[in-house]
């Protein structure tokens, strides 16, 4: 779940700055280039480690649900068949459709919680993204920097390029935590 938090994260960085890139004019710009390691932020930054901690959360409660729901449908199995010879097949048709329904609102449940859980990442991943918009924009302004990019499309660059501490240290100000809202269903 976390690597397309990640994915998702540089992706948009790379959107958002080339949407607001200005339309090249005639005349040559020299590059000023400035480097931000967008995995190291969302392993590194506070608000990405609180999501982390509230997503791994929400996972051990879901595991938790499904257990306890696949217990008590398991044993209402083993009483469903023990009642398959005292009762006439007709009757045992009726519960035994009864336990089947049961069994795909259980599931249905179960798969309902999980979209629930991704839509709140998105919306988390979103808020962390409109918080760290302005910090990547201050720092390129700050350096006269014309031109960011990802880690991950560099293969080689100077460390003084590297401004991904600056941004951790300023994103945890700005943001220490972002709550991962799951609705309420």
């Amino acid at each position: 779940m976390f690597s397309f938090l990640t994915r998702t994260t540089g992706a948009l960085i790379a959107l958002s700055f080339a949407l607001a890139a200005p339309v090249a004019v005639a005349q040559s710009v020299p590059a000023n280039i400035l480097v931000v390691d967008t995995v190291r932020i969302q392993e590194q930054s506070l608000a990405a480690k609180s999501m982390q901690t509230q997503i791994r959360d929400f996972e051990k409660k879901l595991q938790a649900q499904a257990k306890s729901a696949e217990e008590k449908l398991k044993a209402e199995e083993v009483g469903l068949k023990q009642q398959q010879t005292l009762l006439a097949p007709e009757q045992f048709d009726i519960k035994r459709r009864e336990f089947e329904t049961k069994v795909g609102d259980e599931q249905r449940k179960l798969q309902e919680a999980q979209q629930n859980m991704q839509d709140a990442v998105r919306a988390a991943q979103t808020k962390l993204l409109k918080a760290l918009e302005p910090i990547l924009k201050e720092l390129m302004t700050e350096r006269g920097a014309n031109l960011m990019v990802d880690r991950r499309m560099v293969l080689t660059s100077s460390e003084s390029l590297d401004v991904t501490a600056s941004v951790i240290e300023r994103l945890n100000k700005k943001v220490p935590s972002v709550k991962v809202e799951t609705s309420k269903k």
